[in-house]
């Protein structure tokens, strides 16, 4: 690395990021001309300024190139994006100097090389920079990176960087990482303005901090359309690396944590949204709360229930057999378990999501000011358009509005089913949206296809007017006893007395991680999703939408909160076991045995270095105490295998090479 080179770099560090971590960069840059005669002290950098009118970014990923195929441990990849501070994904981008710069998936020993051009006449430039890891397994690994800013493209090609972070009054940047993201200010809890808490609620094999941000910033911008309250945007992160131990587990923790903050801050609405495993799990937390703290759940305005790509009916119709046989002998673990619709002697040998559709639950929902669902009716390998949409559908206008939106492609109006074992593997090769989009996303058309309130009556005609078509499979399997299946009865005791707000969506490819935008750029397609979401239920015109669902059958909360007094709730607080499934049992125990053997490398080479002054028989001994906390490769293996062995049905037959293989696909929820 040559001097010159040197002085043309402003900005260089190394980093890394765990899973769920985000690490956001604000450069700001005064050029040359409107610094107001404060010299730069380089005459160079002025001339080099001049001809490029630009600085150059460059991120790169390095972590060991061996790591690109272990997907169990990481994956070891980052999302990257820079964009300008002005930029609004809801505007057309003309300027090709403003266009965002993006990077899905930026693998080890891969760089990410942006322009942050200088076109604009502009007294000051600032630009916004996201580094995003895209770990899914592992709580305990890391994503290592190095970025780098400077006036010259050439010398981004130079290795050997020491840090160096260059502030002056004419560039500086900004370091900002999750905590700083996602706190709380101290002084938006002191303002004295009435606090409204929104709690985001992740899926399966998901985290809050990081595939929700862009939700979370959305809202935030609504601020200023109410400014008689304060809005706090939340969600719970401990449950990342743990969604496959169950609903009941999951909903436990998110209501502890939920409790936590009731008492720490004085809220006085709250709204709940929750994307796919979420939208339950955020259900079981409203009924541990309001059993468990009722005092505390009685204060509380409750304004918005939102779910989105939820398996509000679960995921037991509509998958192959050894699917759901993969579910209920818990390849998936308890959470597989109960989305499979699986009994369970713990739950009186009902299903959870029976128990869960019923009181408390049922009455409380009614008390809400919107219940409002989000559902995808094509492009959704995870969750079907009969779960996430609560069954029932006007489904000719929706097919008939599918196949008008999809008319300029000539593709056949078909609404999609579900494959279960399939989003992690689109998660890991995430489809990106056209440039063509990204740079004019309001020329593209509306993929909303469909926005209607549902009633009961509306439900029960629809129920009869579809029996033998499009209901006909879901409706087939009868429950002993209960002359209907539990996807009918779960759909009816959900709807019962109350109103839905159904929106009916067509997004593209991996539209399960589309919905929330799980990353801003690679997602986008999302964009005029939460959109939507935010400008019907934050700020001022959500007033008009207004409809507790109350009045239907007369019932007042004071009365509301008597009946859920008196009601039989053993089945909260039975404690199931919390299994975990194939996928994050084999994740954590290469975790252990990867990190033991790092231990084990990194002691052998202290207690060499130690020896190379004692005699040979000392070392060897060294080398021999060291040497026994080695495992091989082939231990691992067997391990591995031992671990995921267990995975047998009640008859002892071990579940098939397929299922396993299957499982290594298997999605976010």
């Amino acid at each position: 690395m040559n001097g010159s080179s040197d002085n043309e770099v402003f900005y260089h560090q190394k980093s890394s990021v765990k899973i769920g971590e985000i690490e956001r960069y604000v450069i700001k840059y005064i050029p040359t001309k409107k610094r107001d005669g404060k010299s730069t002290g380089s005459v160079a950098l002025s001339i080099m300024e001049t001809l490029n009118q630009s600085i150059f970014l460059k991120i790169k990923n390095v972590s060991n190139s061996t790591y690109s195929a272990n997907y169990i441990m990481g994956p070891f990849d980052l999302y990257c994006d820079v964009r300008t501070q002005e930029y609004c994904d809801s505007k057309r981008v003309i300027v090709t100097a403003e266009k965002p710069q993006y990077k899905s998936q930026l693998g080890p020993q891969k760089k990410f090389i942006a322009e942050l051009a200088m076109h604009q006449l502009q007294d000051e430039y600032v630009w916004v920079v996201d580094v995003i890891s895209g770990m899914i397994f592992s709580t305990e690994n890391h994503t290592s990176y190095e970025i780098t800013i400077s006036i010259s493209k050439d010398s981004l090609k130079c290795k050997g960087y020491r840090d160096l972070s260059l502030n002056s009054s004419w560039f500086n940047v900004k370091k900002l990482n999750t905590a700083d993201l996602w706190s709380i200010p101290e002084t938006m809890t002191n303002n004295g303005k009435p606090k409204h808490l929104v709690l985001l609620t992740h899926g399966l094999h998901s985290n809050t901090s990081a595939d929700m941000l862009y939700m979370k910033e959305e809202i935030e911008r609504q601020q200023s359309q109410i400014p008689g309250e304060e809005l706090i945007i939340t969600g719970f992160t401990d449950n990342v690396c743990q969604t496959e131990k169950g609903i009941k587990y999951l909903g436990t923790r998110l209501a502890e944590y939920l409790i936590d903050l009731l008492k720490r801050h004085r809220i006085k609405k709250i709204s709940f949204i929750g994307h796919s495993l979420g939208g339950l799990v955020q259900a079981f937390a409203i009924v541990y709360l309001s059993v468990n703290e009722p005092e505390l759940f009685k204060e509380l305005t409750l304004e918005n229930f939102i779910a989105l790509a939820s398996p509000l009916l679960g995921l037991a119709a509509h998958n192959p057999k050894y699917v759901k046989y993969s579910l209920s002998h818990g390849v998936m673990g308890q959470t597989g378990k109960d989305l499979g619709l699986h009994r369970s002697v713990n739950n009186g040998n009902v299903p959870l999501l029976y128990l869960l559709s019923g009181n408390p639950f049922q009455t409380i929902i009614k008390q809400f000011k919107r219940r409002t669902i989000y559902a995808n009716c094509e492009n959704d390998g995870i969750v079907p358009l009969y779960t996430s949409s609560l069954l029932y559908l006007e489904y000719k206008q929706v097919m008939n509005s599918l196949q008008a939106f999809k008319e300029r492609k000539h593709a056949k109006k078909k609404i999609s089913n579900a494959s279960l074992f399939s989003s992690v593997s689109s998660m890991m090769s995430q489809p990106t949206p056209s440039s063509e989009f990204i740079d004019a996303p309001n020329l593209s058309k509306n993929p909303i296809l469909h926005d209607k309130i549902y009633s009961q009556d509306d439900c029960q005609n629809l129920r009869k007017r579809y029996a033998d078509s499009f209901l006909k499979h879901y409706l087939k399997h009868k429950v002993k006893d209960k002359n209907d299946s539990y996807q009918g009865l779960i759909a009816d005791r959900l709807q019962i007395g109350t109103t839905w707000k159904k929106v009916i969506v067509a997004l593209p490819p991996d539209s399960h991680n589309n919905i929330i935008v799980r990353r801003r750029f690679t997602n986008a397609h999302g964009w005029p999703i939460v959109q939507h979401l935010v400008e019907a239920h934050f700020g001022n015109c959500n007033a008009k939408s207004v409809d507790t669902g109350m009045a239907s059958d007369n019932v007042t909360e004071e009365h509301a909160n008597e009946e859920i007094e008196k009601l039989d709730i053993s089945w909260l607080t039975t404690v199931d076991k919390t299994s975990t499934g194939i996928l994050s049992s084999t994740s954590r125990l290469i975790d252990r045995k990867w990190h033991k053997r790092k231990s084990v490398t990194s002691t052998t080479k202290i207690v060499d270095a130690a020896s190379n002054d004692t005699d040979e028989e000392g070392s060897d001994e060294a080398e021999e105490e060291t040497g026994t906390e080695t495992e091989s490769e082939e231990e691992l293996q067997e391990d591995v295998e031992s671990e995921i062995a267990p995975g047998r049905d009640s008859d002892g037959e071990s579940i098939s090479e397929e299922d396993t293989r299957s499982r290594s696909n298997s999605g976010s929820c």
